[in-house]
């Protein structure tokens, strides 16, 4: 009996300890990319499937200091843009849209990244308000090839820290905190967390570029 009651109890455990397992690390995820070892990236305008019309801009803004730090020569933003406008592409989903090859033979870059907005929002319930961002990454080889890909969701609700211990002044706090926040939803902070997640982040992010110190001493290891 104690012996069918330890051998149910391992059962038990290893049941227990296959459903808290973390998911390994695909170790090969990016083979792709270190065979391509690319310098140049061309960030392309943002696809914007949010309601925000502003959204795109904002997180376009954003993206070339991440990739510049991690060593990597990023083509002007603004440039770029006004280089596809001259040459009849100015809907963000319609260059999404474009052979990679083509894209990448006009700039003469190694690899081009691809940035869709899923969420730009700020929900207001009651007296507390949400701000959410939800942003797909995709970063192609010059022949269209698929080098890394990710996604990052945050969100961001403010906390009432002024506990004043009566109940209705504690609610007037968060009121007025939901209020601030709906008004001026925290949308930038959000949105350079989400891209140093996704580039550097563990077992997600880039390798180091070329123009990074790093750069010898990381493919000497890998």
């Amino acid at each position: 009996m104690i012996r069918k009651g330890m051998a149910t109890l391992s059962v038990m455990a290893l049941l227990w300890l296959s459903g808290c397992a973390v998911n390994p690390v695909d170790e090969n995820r990016l083979d792709n990319f270190h065979a391509a070892k690319p310098r140049s990236i061309l960030i392309v305008p943002v696809v914007n499937d949010s309601t925000d019309v502003h959204a795109s801009t904002s997180v376009l803004a954003t993206l070339p200091f991440r990739l510049a730090e991690l060593g990597y020569y990023v083509y002007p933003v603004n440039t770029v843009k006004t280089l596809l406008e001259y040459e009849g592409y100015y809907e963000p989903a319609e260059i999404h849209n474009q052979p990679s090859e083509q894209l990448a033979q006009l700039f003469r870059a190694d690899a081009i990244l691809y940035v869709t907005i899923r969420e730009w929002t700020s929900r207001y319930v009651l007296v507390s308000t949400t701000t959410e961002v939800d942003f797909e990454y995709r970063i192609v080889n010059a022949d269209g090839a698929e080098l890394w890909s990710a996604r990052k969701k945050l969100q961001y609700t403010p906390q009432n820290n002024n506990n004043a211990g009566h109940p209705l002044a504690n609610l007037i706090a968060a009121a007025v905190s939901a209020a601030i926040e709906r008004a001026s939803p925290n949308y930038l902070p959000l949105t350079r967390q989400a891209h140093n997640e996704v580039f550097n982040g563990q077992g997600i992010g880039l390798p180091p570029g070329p123009y990074s110190p790093r750069y010898g001493e990381y493919y000497l290891e890998n």
